[in-house]
């Protein structure tokens, strides 16, 4: 190994720590974004975190909702952008 060179293995303690702070920063922030009311909306965050490029179960597990709600709403989020929607 040379000079500044880790193992994957070393930083993987350190990799979850990091992750587990930012999930707790992106709910601090979604929980106070709008002191005036109860925040942003459920399904609001839900499609900006999936714009963001996180996959349903990974939004799932930072809202502490289940991958089945995650999908349903990005299903009906998808329909209503495309026109789709039902009366």
């Amino acid at each position: 190994m040379q000079f500044g060179e880790t193992r994957l293995s070393e930083d993987i303690p350190n990799l979850e720590r990091v992750i587990k702070r930012l999930d707790v920063l992106i709910s601090i922030l979604f929980n106070t974004s709008n002191p005036k009311d109860k925040g942003i909306p459920m399904s609001k965050r839900i499609e900006m975190l999936d714009s963001c490029g996180l996959r349903p179960v990974e939004i799932s597990d930072l809202l502490g909702r289940s991958q089945s709600y995650v999908n349903k709403e990005l299903n009906r989020i998808r329909k209503s952008k495309s026109g789709n929607t039902k009366p």
